[in-house]
Parts: structure tokens; sequence; C-alpha cells
């Protein structure tokens, strides 16, 4: 039997890593009781069981082997690969957002493809000239409900909600290198590291811009609550109602009905339908506040050149 497969590093990558416990009771097992689930390979190349390979290896050890022969692309590889890790491991929240942000990222090139392979066997130049640049532009008008949609189903994939998905996608997008560690080795929560980032904004726009103080500033506090609506949105998910809810579904005769059903659906759509709003609510707020303090400096800095406007400015800010 050959034993001699290729280890694809950007394959391996994809695999969540195993604890010291974690590989310490896997090469027990194996040594006690031999390798009983078979590897998978794709052309030559270990694609699920890296792990018990090496341990394999290393030992002596024989197993089988699956060859999927049906994936044709590295990506249906990786696709698949995502997919094997959701069906047969217990994982971290981290590490099935980071799974499912990937599983989403290889989709996209592969829709991307298709559609480049698709582009380039059509016949009908003229109409491709008329039909991909109305896409652009239609893709541009729609790219806030696109990006909404993606993390619906970032967040459906890790079975997280959607806030989170929008904290995990914020942190990948604009944390640092160190934040994105702390993420992704359980170090630190989401929701703290996306809290650092938005406070660092926050500091860094007071820099660029001279800030002051707003006497009862509205926007302080329209920000605190939507923090606090943030934290009772995370808080309804334990609560007592919507417990009650899910217990009656799935417990009694009342799931059984459509209408108690389409209730219990309706009541995910539009929690995230909140999500989304304020979500929109907090950014534009933000933006609200970053233009009240530009036009805040532009008046101090003309202040001293006209006397009305030093006086206008004197009765508001002095």
């Amino acid at each position: 039997m050959n034993t001699d497969f290729i280890i694809n590093e950007e394959f391996a990558q994809l695999i969540p890593p195993l604890s010291v416990e974690e590989l310490e009771k896997l090469e027990k097992s194996l040594v006690n009781e031999g390798c009983l689930n078979p590897l998978i390979v794709w052309n030559n190349t270990i694609i699920d069981g890296h792990h018990r390979y090496a341990i394999c290896i290393k030992h002596g050890i024989s197993f089988n082997i699956i060859e999927k022969t049906e994936l044709e692309t590295e990506l249906d590889v990786k696709l698949w690969m995502i997919n094997n890790q959701f069906s047969r491991r217990n994982l971290p929240t981290e590490t099935k957002l980071a799974l499912a942000y990937r599983f989403k990222e290889f989709e996209a090139q592969k829709a991307k493809e298709r559609m480049q392979a698709t582009q380039f066997y059509k016949n009908d130049t003229a109409r491709l000239v008329l039909t991909y640049p109305q896409q652009e532009r239609m893709g541009e008008v729609n790219q806030n409900n696109s990006t909404h949609k993606t993390l619906e189903v970032i967040a459906k994939k890790a079975g997280v909600g959607y806030s989170t998905a929008f904290q995990y996608d914020a942190i990948q997008r604009k944390g640092t290198e160190e934040q994105k560690a702390k993420v992704a080795e359980g170090k630190s929560s989401i929701n703290k590291v996306y809290t650092e980032i938005k406070q660092a904004k926050q500091s860094e726009e007071e820099r660029k811009v001279v800030h002051l103080k707003l006497k009862g500033s509205g926007v302080v506090v329209i920000q605190k609550y939507v923090s606090g609506i943030y934290n009772e949105l995370e808080d309804f998910n334990t609560s007592k109602d919507l417990m009650g809810i899910r217990h009656a579904l799935l417990n009694s005769y009342l799931g059984q009905k459509e209408n108690f059903l389409a209730c219990v659906s309706n009541i995910d759509k539009h929690k995230k339908l909140v999500t989304r709003n304020l979500t929109a609510l907090s950014e534009s707020v933000e933006d609200l506040e970053l233009t009240v303090n530009q036009g805040k400096h532009i008046i101090r800095l003309e202040a001293p050149k006209d006397k009305k406007i030093s006086k206008i400015y004197e009765r508001y800010y002095g």
C-alpha cells in the first residue's frame, strides 16, 4: 500500500490545530486500536487526516484511504475540507467563524471564476459590453445589502448571531495582527477586541480633528443608548421570552402548527433586522460626530479673522 502522500501546507492550515492533550489522546488511541477511520486523499494529497497520517507514519500503523475523485479543483477541495470540519468536530466560536469566513471567501472566488469562464466563452460581445457594466453599477448600489447578506450567511454557517459575525468581520478588516491572533487563539473575546478597535478609531479621529466639548452632547447620548440596545439584544438570546417560545416549539404540539413556526422564524428575522439597523445607525452617528467636529474646527480657525465669527464662536464655545 502506498503511504507516501503529499502534505499541502495551504490545505493543512485550514485544519484547526489540535491541543497537546488532544494530540496525545489521538496518538494513544491509534497505537492501541489502530487507524479505524480512513484518510481522505485528493490527487495523492492528504485532505483529511493530517494528524492521523503523521502518527501512523511515526509508529508504522497501517491505514485505509478514500480518494475524492469528484473534486475538480483546489477550491473545491478547500470548500469540502471546511464543510468536513463543521460536520465532524465541536469547535469554539472563534474557530467556527474563521472557517465560515474562509468558506465564504472561497465560494466568492469560485463564483468569480465561473463568471469569468462564462464571459470568456460568450460570443455576443455587444451584449457583454452592455451587461457587465450594468452589473457593476448594480453591485455598487447594492453593496451594503450584499455585505449584510454575506454576514448573515457567515453567521448561519458558524451558528452564531449576526452581531457576532459583524464584529468578527470588523476585526478582520480593521484589527491589528496582534488583535486577530488574540481572537484566533481564544485569548480575548470577539466583543472585547471589537470594542478596543472601535475605541481606537474614536481616539484617532479626535487626534485628527480638534475636539471641542459639546454641552450635553447628543452624539454621546445616542451612542450610549445604541450600545444599551445591543446589550439587550444579546441578553434576549437567553431571555425567558425566547427560551419559553423555543421550548414550547420543541416539546409540545405547537411545533406542528405552521403559524407558530412562522412566528419563531419572524423573531429571528426581526432580531437580525434590528441589529443591521442599529449597526448602520451607530456608524452614521460616528460620521455625524466627525462632520460636526470638522465644522467646529473650521470655525475655530476662521474666528480670529472675522469679529462676527469670533463673537458667535465665543457665544457657543467660549
